[in-house]
């Protein structure tokens, strides 16, 4: 029994069930994905979109946990304020590389589009841009709360933000798109 409790300790379950988490999400993801694929594919560019537009989401969002916790660690932020000047700032810096970055994945997919296979589509641009910006919206107060709720529990939140983040950002990135296609 000694030797399966230090196997199997708290950062080893915190970190299993941060990735069963994402698995889950995954699925979840794939699956409303592959719901859509017929809508996308009305679109040309989407395809070449949307590998980095699903990267961006987890990437920002587990960075952003990343320095929060950091944060958290080390006493410049307490968690009991979390409107704090480090996260203010952290937030609007996850928003401004959303944006921008959002916009370069844009441009490149009309200029893909149009380069190579001569087609002329620029709303891909906005498409990118405002649903990484609504993504961000639904993810960057996930993001904020399971930093903050896991930390106040006793959690690590570098061993279970990663995953949470990659499978709820992938979600929300792939609603906003489908959200955001379909108003333009």
């Amino acid at each position: 029994m000694g030797v399966f409790s230090k196997l199997f300790d708290r950062q080893f379950r915190e970190i299993f069930f941060s990735q069963l988490v994402s698995i889950m999400g995954g699925l979840i993801a794939g699956t409303i994905l592959a719901a859509s694929t017929d809508k996308l594919l009305l679109l040309p560019g989407m395809f070449i979109l949307l590998p980095g537009f699903l990267e961006l989401r987890g990437n920002i969002s587990g960075s952003m946990a990343a320095r929060l916790t950091s944060g958290l660690f080390l006493g410049v932020i307490n968690p009991k304020h979390k409107r704090s000047k480090v996260v203010k700032g952290n937030t609007l810096a996850s928003f401004i590389l959303v944006s921008i970055i959002s916009l370069v994945l844009g441009l490149l997919a009309f200029a893909f589009s149009y380069l190579a296979f001569g087609i002329f589509v620029p709303k891909i641009i906005l498409i990118a841009v405002f649903a990484g910006i609504l993504a961000n919206i639904l993810e960057i107060p996930i993001t904020l709360f399971l930093t903050f709720y896991f930390f106040k529990k006793g959690h690590d939140p570098n061993n279970i933000m990663g995953p949470f983040v990659t499978s709820t950002g992938d979600i929300t990135s792939i609603i906003s798109l489908l959200v955001v296609m379909f108003l333009i």
